[in-house]
């Protein structure tokens, strides 16, 4: 593909041009070359940035390619609201996994997991920055049926967290994301094993 014109920098401040042009070269890097061939290097080639107004932006490549996820992962941050924690769960996942599959969000989310074994930093960006943000949407469902009496009060709310991501991060590292009647068994067997005799 060619190169994108060179665009000028506007210091500290985002120009929207380079900022977009620089987003939009990662995901286009990402498809084309998977998270091997992406570098901060071929990003600036592409979009006619320089590194340093990259650098400036973002401090490493897995907060790039957190933006890009953060950017393409908008339709799973909304609240589902029908009726029941079990049915609100099974359809954000669901929706999850529809996005890893069909955008370049499982790809995005592969990448900054990879880079979190390699390097601290980005370890800490990942949990303490990225998952916390993913994080907020089911603990809201989880707040919410523990309100509502579907969950007991004394619910380890985050351990239950940890066990919906374990599962979601097992299918896509290992690229089980179509088996999609798994997530209506895991969500029963999830539920009965907190309230035992739940309704499925």
């Amino acid at each position: 593909m060619a190169r994108t014109p060179s665009r000028s920098s506007i210091g500290s401040l985002r120009s929207p041009h380079t900022h977009k042009a620089i987003l939009t070269s990662t995901i286009e890097i990402l498809k084309e070359c998977g998270y091997s061939g992406l570098s901060i290097e071929s990003v600036a080639r592409r979009a006619g940035a320089s590194k340093p107004t990259i650098y400036r932006w973002w401090t490493n490549k897995a907060a790039l390619i957190a933006e890009v996820y953060e950017n393409e992962s908008e339709q799973v941050r909304k609240a589902p609201d029908l009726g029941s924690f079990k049915k609100d769960l099974d359809f954000l996942l669901r929706n999850l996994w529809k996005v890893w599959r069909e955008t370049i969000c499982g790809e995005a989310f592969r990448c900054v997991i990879a880079e979190a074994q390699l390097d601290p930093a980005t370890l800490i960006q990942l949990k303490d920055q990225f998952m916390e943000r993913r994080r907020e949407l089911p603990r809201k469902l989880v707040e919410n049926a523990i309100s509502n009496g579907e969950l007991p009060k004394d619910t380890n709310r985050e351990l239950l967290l940890d066990m919906i991501f374990g599962f979601c991060w097992y299918r896509l590292l290992t690229e089980q994301l179509t088996m999609e009647q798994d997530i209506e068994e895991f969500t029963c067997m999830l539920i009965n094993g907190i309230c035992p005799g739940a309704q499925r």
